[in-house]
């Protein structure tokens, strides 16, 4: 399947500007850009978008974006009347699905995370245009094990992971060939953009002499936020170096993000370390990014993550939890650790005394990030697709 001049549905969960919605927006924005597609997207939990989603959704020129309503597949293994009642209210959701759809004349779905590739096998099925579509197991996505699931992963055309551990998650639960799971690590969707550090760091009331030692990830339970601050403290009572660290999440994506916001900045302030770190949200990312001299990812698990993707675009050394798509993109880098609060500590003590260590891995992670590129990706996407048209 050659990816140019097609209508093509890309299908997300709800409008928070995560890993995932970042990999969507920019594979749209190039499709429409460079294969003259026409994209529309789908959000099938709600019709919520953050701020920072719309924005990115305008540029990357999504035509419609539609919502029926809560697309809630779950269909357990019981005879009862609320069984029954979900048969109804899936057959009518069904209904409304193909009705919107019918006249899109859709050739591809391209879901991300695991209940948009529920629905984009059920809009395949529904619409006779529809080619194919796939399963898209992406980083820390649960399964639901029910009668719908178990059938969807049974007969869906193929599965996409972005790691190795991807297919661990999904081959854990349903058994499936071999010649179906397909790794496409993803591609760096951020543009670098240069800023002056100086004046950065002044508006954000960071000294300007200090290194700084970064965090950015969403604010979520799977994020090792309070590993990182441990180590940190830890460091800064024995570092010789002016050292500052700033953690950059964004706190209104929901109330669990708030609470852990909430929870870092308390913590900040019954350590007496105001003067030395700061918990922020709703900055631009490429400001941080532009004054980092060490960033961090210490998390429970990861895909391929899209923050150190960033790091590395930015030449900046990193120390990152070991998890298989983070060793795509570091390889033998020896910042690839266990969370574990004493190497960290190693770690960050190695690269804030030493200066030539963090241009020389920040060096590598540039050549490194080379390879992971859109057009790149877009091309392995096409030659997985023409394997199943």
């Amino acid at each position: 399947m050659h990816l140019e001049n097609k209508n093509i549905l890309i299908i997300l969960d709800y409008g928070a500007l995560g890993g995932a919605q970042r990999q969507a927006l920019g594979l749209a924005k190039y499709l429409v850009e460079e294969k003259k597609c026409v994209v529309d997207l789908m959000l099938v939990h709600s019709d919520f978008e953050s701020t920072e989603f719309t924005e990115f959704k305008k540029k990357s020129k999504i035509r419609n974006t539609f919502h029926i309503h809560n697309a809630y597949f779950y269909l357990p293994y019981e005879f009862s009347i609320k069984n029954l009642k979900r048969i109804k209210w899936i057959l009518s959701y069904l209904y409304q699905l193909r009705k919107t759809l019918i006249n899109k004349n859709y050739a591809l779905t391209i879901p991300y995370l695991n209940k948009t590739s529920k629905v984009a096998f059920l809009i395949y099925k529904l619409l006779p245009s529809v080619k194919t579509t796939f399963w898209h197991q992406l980083g820390l996505d649960f399964l639901t094990n029910d009668l719908i699931e178990k059938y969807i992963a049974k007969n869906i055309p193929f599965v996409i992971g972005n790691a190795p551990n991807c297919f661990d998650i999904f081959k854990n639960e349903y058994p499936i060939a071999t010649s179906k799971l397909h790794l496409l690590p993803q591609y760096l969707t951020l543009d670098v953009i240069n800023k002056d550090k100086t004046k950065v760091k002044k508006e954000l009331e960071i000294p300007t002499n200090t290194i700084v030692v970064g965090m950015i990830a969403h604010y979520r339970k799977d994020k090792y936020f309070d590993l990182l601050l441990d180590a940190f403290f830890e460091v800064l009572k024995v570092s010789k170096e002016n050292i500052y660290l700033v953690i950059l999440g964004n706190k209104d994506n929901d109330d669990t993000s708030l609470e852990i916001y909430k929870n870092l900045k308390n913590k900040v302030l019954e350590n007496n370390v105001a003067n030395n770190v700061s918990i922020l949200s709703n900055i631009e990312v490429s400001d941080i990014l532009n004054i980092l001299d060490i960033a961090v990812l210490v998390s429970q698990i990861e895909g391929m993550p899209n923050s150190v993707m960033e790091y590395m675009a930015y030449g900046i050394p990193s120390i990152v939890s070991n998890h298989p798509g983070c060793k795509q993109l570091l390889e033998d880098s020896e910042y690839l650790i266990e969370n574990n609060q004493k190497i960290l500590e190693e770690k960050l003590l190695k690269l804030i005394k030493n200066k030539e260590e963090r241009i020389k891995e920040g060096n590598l992670n540039l050549a490194r990030i080379k390879k992971f590129n859109l057009p790149s990706y877009v091309e392995n996407f096409d030659d997985i697709l023409s394997q199943y048209i």
